[in-house]
């Protein structure tokens, strides 16, 4: 370099030097930050509480309060196995081809419709005969047929057709026999409770047979419609003490002249546990009214001496107009609330030791039963033992609602 451009450059750079920046003042150091003490939202410890289940309590809501969120937005890793499957793409390979096909096709369609200017039936190569015709004509009138006949089924379905819920004429219908149920339970005390078994072990001495009296037995024989066979009571009438209440039941066992009779009617009452009651003669459906011909007025209640105080007692009903109709109840427990006001004439003395439990079992709380229980036969003891059938009742008993 020449001389006086090295000394001019020198010069240039000696300036330069003089024009340099300061260096930098060293950094203070920061102050230490001061840290405040965490508040955690804790609740108050209740009394209840130890105290070392609170404080393992309050530990973990602290953990729970000094957690930090940690967001992972990495993608997920990519398994091609999960998605390219060998076998599964020779099968989608057919089926784009059979896709390909059919598109060809369409094309090919469309390309002669626009070269044609349309499309018609008879468009066909080489051109059909008249006997194609006739077929082709049958073969559409079939089709045409066979949518006839699945058409006129369909209808005929419909026709047929209704809905699940009941028509309005029948739920009238039902209101009416229900309301008449109700009106025929209305007119029998309501029932609300039930108890366990019958005791047989209550004994009454009231019922005990004086030594010097003989007193009529008679028998039953009770029987499920349709069904077995409940078991044969014998019964014994206290004579003595309610002459005229008995006779008046031995009179229906035996049999009167104008067909009135125990043997083929029902116990069309039975509430479990409690009683049950039959012997209506006249309607065998507890209206009935039963007075013998002979004599002019309903025979009024005998005595009310006897207690309802032992299981199988028998009593003759007593209607609300003071009168004995015949009708008759036998007791499953001691019911006190029926003193003064059935008539006590007899008690079962043998039979099977679950008769009683079987006719119970028959019955629903509302008095009604699932299943009719009728005396299939019945008949008395003479003095000297031997046993008299009675005669069936022949009274045509008025239809039963079902």
């Amino acid at each position: 370099m020449h001389p006086l451009r090295e000394r001019a450059c020198d010069e240039v750079l000696e300036k330069l030097n003089q024009l340099r920046s300061p260096p930098p003042e060293p950094e203070k150091p920061r102050p230490p930050r001061a840290r405040r003490i965490r508040e955690f939202k804790l609740p108050p410890r209740f009394p209840l509480l130890s105290k070392e289940f609170y404080a393992s309590w309050c530990n973990h809501r602290k953990e729970l309060q000094m957690v930090k969120h940690f967001v992972d937005d990495h993608p997920p890793r990519l398994i091609p196995e999960l998605y390219l499957k060998p076998r599964r793409l020779n099968y989608y390979a057919r089926q784009l081809e059979e896709n390909m096909n059919v598109n060809k096709e369409l094309l090919k369609k469309i390309n002669v419709i626009q070269r044609t200017g349309g499309f018609v039936d008879c468009w066909l190569h080489p051109e059909p005969t008249d006997t194609y015709n006739k077929m082709l004509c049958k073969q559409r009138q079939r089709v045409l047929d066979e949518m006839r006949r699945q058409n006129l089924y369909f209808y005929s379905r419909l026709l047929k057709a209704r809905s699940e819920q009941p028509l309005t004429k029948e739920l009238e219908e039902s209101w009416k026999d229900t309301k008449h149920k109700l009106i025929l339970g209305a007119t029998l005390p309501f029932i609300l409770f039930k108890t366990g078994k019958i005791d047989r072990d209550i004994k009454d001495p009231a019922f005990d047979k004086p030594p010097s009296v003989n007193r009529t037995k008679v028998s039953m024989e009770l029987w499920v419609v349709g069904g077995s066979k409940i078991g044969k009571v014998t019964i014994e009438l206290f004579t003595d003490i309610v002459p005229k209440t008995c006779q008046l039941f031995l009179n229906l066992i035996r049999g009167d002249g104008d067909g009135h009779a125990y043997m083929g009617t029902r116990l069309f009452r039975i509430v479990p546990n409690l009683f049950c009651r039959g012997g209506d003669v006249c309607k065998d459906n507890g209206f009935g009214t039963y007075k013998p011909d002979e004599v002019e007025e309903a025979m009024a209640p005998e005595s009310f001496k006897l207690k309802h105080s032992v299981p199988g007692v028998l009593s003759m009903v007593v209607s609300c107009d003071k009168e004995v109709y015949g009708q008759f109840n036998i007791i499953f427990k001691p019911l006190p609330q029926f003193d003064g006001k059935h008539v006590v004439f007899g008690r079962i003395i043998a039979g099977p030791t679950q008769t009683l439990e079987r006719i119970s079992a028959l019955g629903l709380p509302l008095g009604t039963t699932t299943a009719d229980c009728i005396v299939r036969c019945c008949g008395w003891f003479t003095r000297t033992g031997q046993y008299r059938e009675g005669n069936p009742n022949t009274i045509k008993f008025p239809p039963r609602r079902k």
